[in-house]
């Protein structure tokens, strides 16, 4: 799986940034940051590897994580999509659901479909509820269906019913069409979402259809290039579920690439948790494009096992997250006589004001106007700020809502702030999660700019800067294992349903899941199985995944039913443990376990003295700053707010009656004094 010795390295893409880590044997971290080219991401990605200075000769294992598969939906630029379904079921995607997330919204639209009912093929042939082939496949039909998609189409997905249990005529389907025209990407369903409801399997296969061309172009022009540098091993690519797989599956698999990037963040925020005995994390990532909010809850990444994204939803399991146009790169601008803040973002190209480039005022323009961050710094290691500049473009905003620049750049910080601490709201508070309990883990290069005010928000008493903030999601990936879940349907009242039945549906996943990281060089005594189900009480809808510990066994059936009835009333508040409880789906998650160095601690330092001082805005009064240079923070060093932590590729800041506080493994946590 992994080459003894070397380097192991990440690389995640971000809108404005990307960054790149390299772990040494040891536990040595080194770090780097290049520019983002926008349609030429594989050269960002090369061009941050050179900056760290190793050769790729000398790496180990590399790790993917990119905005490929996720960028393709969200701008509309996928591949022509067909889709070939079973005859008489031509409407179930356009059909969709009736209901509607904005009920009262009289403006509300339906997202635009990724295909139109025109590409949309019937193939005769029926498989029954029960598995029985009522209409034989009509393989003379698909063969010469095929010809003409490949005319037209740069990808197929094949939807039948029923396919989520009984998958042999679609898989039959998809042997057919690949054959007669193999330059189709095609997908079928049962391999993708292997799940009850046809309309979110339908739309779970056509958006990794949709998103598929680009991802195997991407992946197998990077891994072309990586190896004429000389990398010795196979690429793997980070997934929305918070493990890696090699390039080659992930291209099978492209829907499992959405959340490829965000997610290493959140899976290097459980390992710090887990150095600093803290198991109950709000992760907070403010990038220069984005801001993403998720959770770690009791020592384990939240994740769901169903996600939407741009009105579609997706049968994938992928770390929960809310994401918001807030990154220090959002726009500062005037519309219709309010104050606006984004999603739009300056990028890396032309940048914010302060970059020089004739770019438009972005929350970084209004960081460096209050003093929140040194005007000699060097954004990424590489650009200049011009602070004039920053001024300039501020001003002349502030100008048509009848504010000077400082009062603008004031104003933008609070709305931003606002927005951020609603997107975490949305996270915690609407589905009865209190942020209180919880502490505050901000990365990303504008991350912890903002964590305290955030914190203070939402009443959290402590804030986490980890190492390397702004390359957390890229280091992140390194601590993150090899992982395929496996899902198969199995309808069932649990408490009438044979312990030996369910035992040998385990079975015969659990075998699957040993072959799938087996083909990822796994080896046995590397290889970790988990067991869990979905379960509801009789005639709801929806499920809640519950583990499911040990032997499968009539005992074990018996406490699975009381774990339910618990997670019912942690998640809402309310429970039946009078009602019929259904089993819906059967899951096994399967993890290759991959080496990890301990964690390097750093040595006691007497507090250093200020690099520099700043004159800093908060609430209204100017305060003097002192920055200091987090190289020289030792272990239990105590710098008292107002006060700026500078280091390369992040800026904290520590309010007035706050104080930073450096914990034997480098990290900060920032608490308000007592």
């Amino acid at each position: 799986m992994t080459r003894a010795g070397g380097y192991r390295v990440a690389v995640d893409i971000g809108g404005t940034f990307t960054d790149a880590v390299a772990m040494a044997a040891d536990g040595t971290v080194r770090s780097a940051k290049s520019l983002s080219i926008p349609g030429s991401q594989d050269t960002s990605v090369l061009e941050a590897v050179d900056r760290i200075g190793i050769g790729l000769d000398s790496v180990a294992d590399f790790i993917h994580g990119t905005t490929t598969a996720l960028n393709a939906l969200l701008e509309r630029s996928g591949a022509r999509l067909a889709m070939v379904v079973t005859s008489g079921f031509r409407d179930v995607y356009e059909i969709g659901r009736a209901s509607r997330p904005r009920m009262y919204d009289i403006h509300y639209h339906r997202p635009p479909m990724l295909l139109r009912r025109r590409d949309v093929y019937e193939v005769s042939g029926r498989v029954g509820a029960d598995g029985e082939t009522l209409v034989p496949l009509d393989e003379d039909a698909l063969s010469t269906l095929a010809g003409r998609l490949a005319a037209k189409y740069d990808a197929v997905a094949v939807c039948f019913l029923h396919a989520y249990r009984f998958p042999a005529h679609e898989a039959r389907a998809k042997e057919l069409i690949s054959a007669a025209a193999p330059g189709l990407a095609v997908v079928a369903s049962h391999e993708v979402a292997p799940q009850w409801r046809e309309y979110e399997r339908f739309s779970t296969a056509l958006v990794s259809a949709y998103v598929t061309p680009k991802i195997s172009d991407y992946l197998g022009r990077l891994e072309r290039r990586l190896a004429e540098r000389g990398l010795p091993g196979p690429l793997h690519v980070m997934q929305s579920n918070g493990g890696v797989m090699s390039a080659q599956m992930g291209v099978r698999r492209a829907v499992q690439t959405l959340f490829s990037g965000p997610v290493g963040g959140t899976v290097g925020a459980v390992a710090i948790g887990g150095q600093l005995d803290a198991a109950q994390l709000i992760c907070v990532d403010m990038g220069g494009t984005s801001f993403d909010v998720s959770l770690v809850v009791d020592g384990t990444a939240d994740i769901d096992s169903e996600l939407e994204i741009v009105g579609h939803p997706v049968l994938t399991p992928s770390v929960t997250m809310h994401s918001l146009g807030a990154g220090g790169g959002s726009i500062v601008y005037e519309e219709l006589g309010g104050l606006r803040v984004g999603p739009q973002s300056a990028g890396a190209n032309p940048g914010p004001a302060c970059y020089g480039r004739g770019g438009q005022p972005t929350i970084t323009d209004a960081n460096l106007l209050l003093g929140r961050i040194p005007p000699d710094t060097r954004m990424g290691g590489t650009v200049a700020l011009d602070r004039q500049a920053a001024h300039r473009a501020l001003a002349e905003v502030g100008e048509r809502l009848g504010l000077d620049a400082v009062q603008l750049a004031t104003g933008a910080v609070a709305v931003a702030d606002a927005a951020m601490a609603d997107a975490i709201r949305e996270l915690t508070v609407a589905r009865g999660i209190d942020p209180r309990q919880f502490d505050l883990l901000a990365f990303g290069g504008a991350g912890p700019l903002h964590a305290a005010s955030l914190a203070e928000e939402l009443s959290i008493a402590r804030v986490i800067v980890p190492v390397t903030p702004g390359a957390l999601s890229a280091w992140g990936m390194l601590q993150a294992d090899v992982r395929h879940d496996l899902v198969r349907a199995f309808f069932a009242v649990l408490a009438d349903v044979p312990a030996a039945g369910v035992a040998a549906e385990f079975t015969e996943l659990r075998g699957q899941a040993r072959d799938l990281l087996a083909a990822e060089n796994v080896s046995p005594d590397a290889t970790v199985l988990h067991n869990a189900a979905d379960l509801r009480y009789a005639g709801q809808e929806y499920t809640l995944t519950v583990p499911v510990p040990g032997r499968v066994d009539a005992a074990a059936l018996a406490t699975l039913a009381a774990a339910f009835h618990d997670a019912y009333l942690e998640r809402y508040g309310h429970s039946n443990p009078s009602e019929a409880v259904e089993l819906v789906n059967l899951r096994v998650a399967a993890l290759g376990m991959r080496p990890r160095p301990a964690p390097r601690a750093i040595e006691p330092a007497p507090r250093p003295a200020p690099v520099q001082w700043l004159t800093t805005l908060f609430a209204g009064e100017y305060h003097d700053t002192a920055v200091y240079d987090r190289t020289g923070l030792g272990a239990g060093t105590v710098v008292e707010g107002p006060c700026v932590v500078l280091e390369e590729g992040c800026t904290t800041l520590v309010p007035p009656h706050w104080q930073a506080t450096t914990t034997p493994h480098g990290h900060l946590l920032l608490e308000r004094r007592p």
